[in-house]
């Protein structure tokens, strides 16, 4: 199995805060999702969104896999993401993340490349950044046992896995004002994201 291929991104939120589903976010005539998959097919050659609802968007050339276990939230997202990974590294993102920085990722993966590690996440204010991270398979057995004990804290996962932390300083580096930590969940943050596109009419379904 190859070292690096597979991105997930996770399509599941309950959008409760947001008002209507995330998911269903348009930039132009594309969903914000599709958008952020196109940007990770100049790394990565599988893209999959792990959705609880297949028939979530229409016409989508991503594959949509449902989560494994229902109802277990980023926790059960990213379980049923190294489930159904071709590679044995996956990066995880989500569909409310709409800054990629494929410099940034290509460096976390050259960090996973040099280093005897399980996955890499980032530091932001001593904050672990969990999404817009890379996990491997070797912690399938860890989330299930979690999920298992309906203990949803991926920061749990984490901290009883060999990962690399990626210091704020470094992150800088490619992200100076951090932007790549970018979500989306309330309609304000819409305005921020209209700035991150340039202008371009945002549509909800």
């Amino acid at each position: 199995m190859k070292k690096f291929g597979t991105a997930a991104i996770l399509c599941g939120g309950k959008s409760s805060r947001m008002g209507f589903d995330k998911c269903k976010i348009k930039i132009g005539d594309k969903y914000l999702v599709e958008i952020i998959g196109e940007q990770l097919e100049e790394i990565f050659d599988d893209i999959i969104l792990i959705a609880n609802d297949l028939n979530k968007f229409d016409d989508m050339k991503y594959r949509i896999v449902r989560d494994i276990i229902p109802n277990s939230g980023p926790m059960g997202g990213i379980y049923s993401a190294l489930n159904y990974s071709a590679s044995n590294n996956v990066f995880i993102t989500a569909c409310d993340m709409p800054v990629i920085n494929t410099d940034y990722i290509k460096y976390m993966m050259e960090i996973i490349s040099n280093k005897n590690v399980e996955g890499a996440v980032s530091i932001k204010s001593d904050y672990i950044e969990p999404l817009y991270a890379f996990y491997s398979k070797s912690m399938i057995d860890k989330f299930e046992s979690h999920i298992k004990k309906e203990s949803f804290k991926l920061l749990s996962v984490i901290h009883e896995s060999n990962m690399h932390f990626i210091q704020e300083s470094e992150v800088r580096n490619f992200s100076s004002d951090m932007s790549i930590f970018t979500n989306l969940n309330y309609k304000a943050d819409l305005t921020e994201l209209q700035k991150i596109i340039m202008g371009v009419k945002i549509n909800n379904e």
